[in-house]
């Protein structure tokens, strides 16, 4: 089996709560580095762990993983020497290389006491120590805030197999096509990098969208790591669920972003039930429902209560008139133009997401029995009803915002197609949407589903205001299918994939968004402002590398779509 051996500046390197106790204010997040072959330490203190390359005439990687590296340097004489760099545990990195070539060096000039058993660098509280010895012709070498840890030659050999083996078990479900199994099991491997332990509100496992910037939980980001997660491990999607409802408030609210002891006061888009059916629908875990249908129904009652216009039945994000780049955090859409200009608005989004989580309301009470399933089912059609009476447009053929007294907000965006998702649209309007999508000067692009149309006036090159996001695509192209548009599904699904399969292999990371025109990587994208090099996310956040739900939810893609890729549904065990 061939396994990912991609190097790229800033993918993740961190510890898996689903390897040991992982808690995001204990462990050590790494990124690697761009001009080193080593990796960049980003802890209280951000330290640079490399390995010196004079003498060196080629490298060889064998396994470039979240977690382990293990690489081949080749001197001028064709002599080859290893290199091994892993975790033990979420405070320690261990590993070995040729004699002295391993180097450590403090970003922030710390100073070094050197001691008999290694070099010490203290901040604060905090202490860093560094352990190396020379054996032979190697150089075994550790980094902890634990104490100095010396490690043997077979224990660094032993920890780097056992995270090569993680990825082993996949081999039986990978697909034929070479690129897409390499994507696999990258995205698996990034997928695994995610995965804290409990930890304060946080009462069993929980994930993050990528440990680096981000390091906190989010709400609609669970639910798609949860669409990918299950095959690390059935369980995780059930945990990472149940721990975005162990900061529920009591009034039902759940908040967009939670930290151990922490949570925000906006919410996002409510996905939550739609998350809890998918893992039923391949459980069975009526347990699972039983614990979460109560806390699933008061958070979506409180968005009837909370963010409903009463005149028209109608869902509105709250939207933050004192920013510019992010006046729709709640929408997850942070710098759409849908918001540009607006105090409140009447989305075709949140209506669609509610819709939705009503279908799945009711599929979760018949499910249990459960005469509630009557009601949701009854809101699901009475909502999607308001929303093709008021978010319809005859005129442009396509659903929009609406801003109240004024009219619609005509914006072309992707948002535009979530009534395909949600159940919302009719035959006529489900077939005015598949020719927008078919339109080769709005939404028909080398790499489909523009966040904006390119001949809409706000379309362009940041964020969402143009790039393309994996999760619509995802929840699109499952609508497409509910409408018996299954090639169209298909042809997206496999433009989403083959693209992030093309970054992966040039640039060793996934992105958070791509290119719809497939000219420039996603490096080069936008990101709230312009690109600046080098690429350090603690100037200011770039497009982030080795993101969430890009990579759970095209290792999904992979995963349900055999016939599109060559492979098995079956479960990795």
């Amino acid at each position: 089996m061939k396994l990912p051996n991609i190097w790229g500046q800033g993918a993740l390197f961190a510890f898996s709560g689903l390897d040991g106790e992982c808690r995001v204010h204990s462990c050590l997040n790494a990124s690697l580095l761009g001009d080193l072959l080593g990796i960049r330490i980003q802890a209280k203190e951000i330290f640079d762990l490399y390995i010196l390359l004079d003498g060196i005439k080629d490298i060889h990687y064998d396994l470039v993983a979240s977690d382990v590296i293990r690489a081949r340097l080749k001197d001028a004489q064709g002599q080859e020497s290893p290199v091994i760099i892993t975790f033990m545990d979420q405070c320690t990195i261990v590993g070995l290389c040729g004699r002295g070539r391993v180097q450590l060096r403090s970003l922030r000039a710390l100073s070094e006491n050197r001691t008999a058993s290694g070099s010490e660098f203290v901040s604060g509280a905090s202490a860093f120590r560094f352990w190396r010895e020379d054996r032979d012709s190697l150089t075994l070498f550790s980094f902890s805030t634990k104490g100095f840890i010396p490690v043997s030659k077979e224990k660094i050999q032993a920890l780097a197999d056992a995270r090569e083996a993680f990825l082993g078990r996949f081999e039986a479900i990978l697909p034929k096509d070479g690129d897409a199994a390499l994507t696999f099991l990258k995205c698996v491997s990034v997928m695994k990098s995610q995965v804290y332990t409990a930890d304060g509100q946080f009462c069993q496992r929980w994930t993050t969208p990528n440990r680096l910037p981000h390091r906190w939980l989010w709400l609609w980001d669970s639910v798609f790591h949860g669409l990918g997660n299950f095959l690390l491990d059935e369980t995780l999607p059930r945990d990472s669920l149940l721990s975005v409802l162990d900061v529920q408030k009591e009034d039902g609210f759940v908040p967009h972003l939670a930290r151990p002891s922490f949570t925000s006061d906006i919410t996002q888009p409510p996905l939550l039930a739609w998350g809890a059916v998918k893992l039923y629908r391949r459980t069975g875990d009526k347990d699972f429902l039983r614990l979460a249908a109560p806390k699933l129904d008061k958070y979506l009652t409180w968005n009837i209560n909370n963010r409903l216009n009463t005149d028209s039945g109608l869902f509105c994000w709250h939207v933050n008139t004192d920013s510019d780049n992010c006046r729709a955090d709640e929408s997850g859409m942070d710098n759409s133009p849908r918001f540009d200009g607006v105090k409140q608005m009447e989305c075709i989004d949140f209506c669609c997401f509610m819709v939705n989580e009503a279908q799945a309301m009711a599929e979760i009470y018949d499910a249990l029995g459960d005469a509630k399933g009557v009601w949701w089912r009854a809101y699901f059609e009475e909502l999607k009803q308001r929303i093709n009476a008021c978010l319809w447009d005859e005129k442009d053929q396509l659903y929009y915002d609406r801003v109240p007294g004024s009219g619609f907000h005509r914006v072309k965006s992707v948002a535009s197609f979530l009534p395909l998702f949600a159940g919302v649209c009719t035959e006529k309007t489900a077939a005015a949407l598949i020719g927008h999508l078919k339109d080769e000067s709005t939404f028909h692009t080398r790499l489909p589903i523009p966040s904006v149309a390119m001949d809409d006036p706000t379309y362009g090159t940041d964020m969402w205001r143009g790039p393309v996001w994996i999760n619509y695509n995802y929840m699109i192209c499952e609508g497409l299918r509910r409408y018996g548009f299954g090639s169209l599904a298909d042809e997206i699904v496999l433009k989403t994939v083959r693209e992030i399969a093309r970054f992966f292999l040039t640039d060793g990371v996934v992105y958070e968004m791509y290119d719809p025109d497939g000219l420039m990587s996603p490096r080069s994208i936008r990101r709230k402002g312009p690109v600046i090099e080098p690429y350090d996310p603690r100037v200011r956040y770039q497009v982030i590398r080795d993101y969430g739900w890009t990579s759970s939810l095209c290792a999904a893609m992979i995963a349900e779509n055999p016939h599109l890729f060559g492979g098995s549904k079956t479960q990795a065990k």
